[in-house]
């Protein structure tokens, strides 16, 4: 998902200007959602303020301070984020960016991201945040860099972390980070216990399978009686 879009997004060069370069491919979605993806369809379901920009008709109950059975042009209101894509793309609604998406927050992030509580700013902050990138806005470029940059910052202290740390800590170690965070976290743990069995030699020490310690039990079983 977002280390999919993250691994692809760093093999080009995102701070290169498209308009001066002209051998510069500009970015393209490496990233398509997942119908049977849940993390894919929760992170869909915020909410999103849009203005419609043409009269829909039999609608008019998206907007509960209107009476008209139809929606009518310049009606303000909240839609899952799922929806916005097609009608974005259509010209049917314009949308309001997330807030922890906004140039205030990617400044935020750009003073020291390593603070940041990301979980309570979205629990999928950065694929959500891909989602909105991927629909060509004038901060798509920067969204895109702010997330590369947030996680590149954050990488080295949760690496840190997750070495470093006994299992009663990880509850409080990983509240503040999204569900991609938590991941790479889980896998630095797996990863050092791994090293630490290599260092014991204990990764390669062949255990005799249940089946056949429970063969063996049951035929011992048998001369003995």
């Amino acid at each position: 998902m977002a280390a999919r879009f993250l691994e692809d997004y760093l093999s080009r060069n995102p701070w290169r200007n498209p308009q001066t370069d002209h051998s510069v491919q500009l970015l393209r979605p490496s990233y398509s959602p997942n119908y049977f993806s849940i993390e894919d369809i929760v992170l869909q379901d915020v909410r999103v303020s849009c203005k419609f920009e043409v009269s829909v008709p039999k609608l008019g109950m998206l907007d509960q301070s209107a009476d008209d059975q139809d929606l009518k042009q310049g009606s303000k209101v909240e839609l899952p984020f799922w929806m916005v894509p097609t009608l974005h793309a259509k010209k049917v609604i314009t949308f309001e960016i997330p807030r922890h998406y906004k140039v205030n927050y990617r400044q935020i992030l750009q003073a020291d991201s390593i603070v940041v509580d990301l979980h309570k700013w979205g629990p999928y902050f950065y694929d959500l945040g891909q989602h909105v990138a991927n629909l060509e806005l004038k901060d798509s470029i920067d969204i895109k860099k702010s997330l590369v940059q947030t996680l590149l910052n954050r990488l080295r202290h949760i690496m840190d972390m997750s070495q470093h740390s006994t299992h009663h800590e990880t509850v409080h170690l990983i509240a503040n980070l999204d569900e991609l965070e938590r991941k790479l976290f889980a896998v630095g743990q797996l990863s050092y216990r791994s090293y630490k069995e290599w260092v014991r030699r204990e990764s390669s020490k062949i255990n005799t399978a249940a089946l056949v310690a429970s063969h063996r039990k049951r035929k011992f079983a048998e001369v003995t009686i």
